[in-house]
């Protein structure tokens, strides 16, 4: 597979799927964006461009056809619209626009428009950086180099926007002296991967071969060497690509089921409270039927769309639940401590 830019080729050799298992992970603000804005005049405009963000966020698309046929114009737009407040992150402005869940999903339901719930896949990187004056090293959540820094940026934008969760490594003391002492012999991903759990790996190495040219091999290759900053702009459009796929999977099938659900341990009226919040992040969920409630265990049967394994899955990322048994007909599920 073959991407280009103006003036760089990168070749994406493999992503790496280590598990049939999903360890997708709840995206909290789905219906909330950020965008720079940089006057008053410039509102419309940004309420405009986080309408269609929300769109490809939720569907995985950004095709203009599909966002008219959601909303025709800017007024539309805004009739999905709560509230909005500008904001200054490190002294630049921006619009935070919340939009409203119900009614948004009730309209791409109605167009048949399958969408990605609160369920987000998880991305680890292992980016091994070489720039040619320190020693190498891996990329993790405490290395602070300016290059560290702008690849950390660029991927919080890419998980922000596509709502994805893009992972580096996170080490201690006791990781970095192994890592420091390891041999020919011995593997940096034995060491690392037993500790994460991730639906998607994606392996590279970012390094300057010569002064100011800079390569990706691994996972992401470059053709040729090029100037950081185009590399950097690559890396950023390949990942951003990469996203339509790791997303795909994780879309809520285009299917109706019922299904049946105990949660128990329901003691009191903040539990109950709780619960609803819980039952608010599915977006699969159509109707809700309450069968029983006995020895403080609510029985329900849910309308949903999608499957019941792709149910579970949602259930598996809900911050406000954890499922705690299922057989043939029934799941049995809990509120997370």
């Amino acid at each position: 597979m073959k991407i280009s830019s103006q003036s760089f080729n990168l070749l994406i050799i493999i992503v790496i799927i280590f598990s049939n298992s999903s360890f997708g992970k709840e995206f909290n603000k789905l219906f909330e964006i950020t965008t720079p804005v940089d006057e008053i005049s410039n509102i419309d405009n940004a309420i405009n461009k986080s309408f269609n963000d929300l769109i490809l966020r939720l569907t995985g698309t950004n095709n203009s056809k599909i966002i008219k046929s959601i909303a025709p114009s800017l007024k539309a737009k805004k009739d999905f619209l709560i509230s909005y407040e500008s904001i200054n992150i490190d002294e630049v402005p921006y619009l935070v626009s919340r939009f409203n869940k119900d009614s948004l999903i009730q309209k791409l339901d109605n167009l048949n428009i399958s969408v990605i719930g609160y369920d987000r896949p998880i991305v680890l990187l292992l980016i091994g950086v070489e720039d040619g004056y320190e020693d190498p090293y891996i990329l993790n959540t405490s290395s602070n180099s300016a290059l560290d820094k702008e690849i950390k940026n660029l991927l919080k934008n890419i998980s922000n926007q596509r709502g994805i969760f893009f992972e580096l490594p996170v080490f201690d003391l006791e990781d970095m002296t192994e890592l420091s002492n390891i041999t020919v012999f011995d593997s940096e991903e034995a060491i690392i991967l037993p500790n994460y759990q991730y639906d998607f790996l994606i392996k590279l190495d970012i390094s300057q071969t010569i002064i100011n040219k800079w390569t990706l091999t691994g996972d992401i290759q470059s053709k040729e060497p090029n100037n950081l900053a185009v590399t950097l702009q690559s890396l950023n459009k390949t990942l951003s690509y990469l996203s339509n796929d790791f997303l795909s999977s994780f879309k809520i099938p285009d299917q109706e089921s019922s299904v049946k659900v105990v949660v128990r341990n329901i003691n009191s009226y903040e539990e109950l409270s709780k619960l609803q919040d819980g039952l608010n992040r599915f977006l699969s969920i159509k109707r809700i039927s309450i069968k029983s409630y006995v020895d403080n265990s609510i029985t329900y049967t849910f309308d949903i769309k999608g499957s019941i394994e792709s149910f579970r899955k949602e259930i598996n990322s809900n911050s406000f639940l954890q499922l705690i048994d299922v057989d043939e007909n029934v799941t049995f599920v809990s509120l997370s401590n």
